[in-house]
């Protein structure tokens, strides 16, 4: 119950970003991929190319901090009595870890939402809608969709450094934010993208602190779709044809 009031009055209040998509109704991850999608073939009328920047939330649903989900939930202006309830919800919560038939010893909480339940999901989105207004408002022209935990970035421009650049600005912000947010991102799971017409290997780098993001040669599998770099589709069709 508790789920499904959060989730109508955030949508009443249009209070979670228009690139949400993960547990929103009538919101699915293939909308999301259309999207991109679409912004890649407008962006080519315009003889520009995109880039695209994909990030992984690090263990999702177990490092969600109560205190900062109270905070966002505050900045959405949800009812007083729900952000209670979500306080409650995740407070005096104990696990115990079972290997082999052998039950541990039982251990207290202080962070995470049970997966198991129905308003864990709704939670999740609330706690990550923070970054999207930061990261776009931070770098100029950035895109950000999302299902869960899956967020893409995607920004044109009119060449592989200009694109590089902006999306390595993109990746500093996000990390800042979930820094102060108590979020981490699986940086083994973080794929850099560029979109054109053209073939050839991208010769640009997304620089990010001492790390650096490739663009992918390859096809790259996001939200259960293999995107090349030309749209052609062709991998994803070969793999789903296995």
């Amino acid at each position: 119950m508790a789920g499904h009031l959060i989730a109508d009055y955030l949508e009443r209040k249009k209070g979670l970003h228009e690139g949400q998509y993960g547990y929103r109704k009538r919101r699915t991850c293939i909308d999301a991929v259309a999207v991109l999608m679409y912004g890649i073939q407008q962006a080519w009328g315009e003889k520009k190319i995109v880039g695209a920047l994909f990030m992984d939330v690090k263990s999702a649903f177990n490092n969600v901090n109560k205190a900062f989900l109270g905070k966002r939930m505050e900045a959405l202006d949800l009812e007083p009595d729900l952000i209670r309830w979500t306080y409650n919800f995740m407070t005096g919560r104990k696990v115990k870890l079972v290997l082999d038939g052998e039950a541990g010893d039982v251990s207290p909480i202080d962070t995470g939402i049970p997966q198991g339940s129905p308003v864990a999901p709704i939670l999740f989105v609330t706690y990550l809608s923070g970054i999207f207004d930061e990261v776009e408002r931070a770098v100029p022209d950035v895109q950000g969709l999302s299902f869960a935990d899956d967020i893409g970035w995607w920004v044109k421009a009119e060449n592989e450094e200009e694109v590089a650049a902006k999306l390595a600005e993109v990746a500093a912000v996000s990390l800042d934010w979930a820094k102060d947010n108590g979020v981490a991102f699986d940086q083994g799971k973080t794929d850099g993208v560029l979109f054109q017409k053209k073939k050839g290997a991208p010769t640009a780098t997304i620089h990010e602190g001492t790390s650096d993001i490739p663009f992918n040669s390859e096809a790259t599998r996001w939200l259960g779709v293999w995107l090349d770099s030309q749209l052609t589709l062709k991998e994803h069709h070969a793999v789903r044809l296995k």
